[in-house]
């Protein structure tokens, strides 16, 4: 099976403590990848070292079959799109000059480009803010407005930290459809939520990651074997090891 991340011994650090150990991951080529944990597990961090916006301490990435290093960088990065959280965006441009310019480093090709992130955008929602400055849209704008930019710069790898978070439900389902479009035209994309219901429904493979490492991967045929006793959220809190609370607050 072709992979289009492959990580092994990743280990990340802020400061002297480890937030990622050791982490070992692949992640088939064309999926819909979700990787779901606990506040503070290292989702954000994982998503921020492999669009490069963090380094490594120890451990290797490779990409799409290449290497994660300052030589292979620009290459990856060409492939790569993102949307973190919270998105990283340019506050003077209005959002079309924002599209415009993203799509422009990316050297996507200008015919048909301003039209396409019309359409997008309407489908969003967001086409009457095409001539409004950055700085100004509400965080499910702003979140709308980075995933439409990163679909138009047509990347093979999609990472996407949180993207339904602030966004309203009419969006996220549009979000969805996109999102399983691209797989259609074997795009690769690697989300992170905490909204369970949705990665179960969109997601072929799931990983949970727990205290900086792995300690589930449930494919598409793992997943239909244990779900078949427990949801996903039952799934979820045995791995992460939450302490169960079933009695009520005393006071409510």
């Amino acid at each position: 099976m072709e992979r289009a991340v492959e990580i092994s011994d990743l280990v990340k650090c802020y400061e002297d403590e480890a937030v990622l150990k050791n982490l070992e991951l692949k992640i088939p080529k064309g999926t819909i990848f979700g990787l779901i944990g606990p506040n503070g597990a290292g989702k954000s961090t994982l998503i921020g070292v492999l669009t490069g916006l963090l380094s490594f301490e120890a451990g290797e990435i490779l990409i799409h079959g290449m290497k994660l290093n300052p030589k292979n960088e620009l290459e990856i990065k060409r492939v790569t799109a993102s949307v973190l959280q919270p998105p990283l965006l340019f506050e003077q441009f209005s959002s079309l000059e924002f599209i415009e310019y993203v799509c422009e480093i990316y050297e996507v090709e200008k015919e048909g480009l301003i039209e396409k992130a019309y359409s997008l955008m309407d489908y969003f929602d967001i086409k009457d803010f095409a001539k409004i400055k950055v700085n100004k849209l509400s965080s499910g704008s702003r979140k709308k407005l980075a995933f439409v930019t990163a679909v138009l710069v047509e990347p093979q790898l999609l990472l996407l930290d949180e993207p339904f978070e602030a966004v309203d439900v009419i969006s996220i389902e549009r979000m969805k459809n996109v999102i399983r479009k691209l797989k259609v035209k074997g795009v690769t994309i690697i989300v992170t939520s905490h909204i369970l219901e949705v990665v179960e429904n969109l997601c072929d493979d799931i990983a949970i990651l727990h205290n900086g490492k792995i300690k589930a991967y449930l494919d598409s045929v793992s997943r239909k074997e244990l779900q078949k006793d427990s949801s996903l959220h039952e799934i979820f809190e045995q791995y992460v090891e939450v302490e169960k609370k079933d009695k009520i607050v005393d006071w409510l």
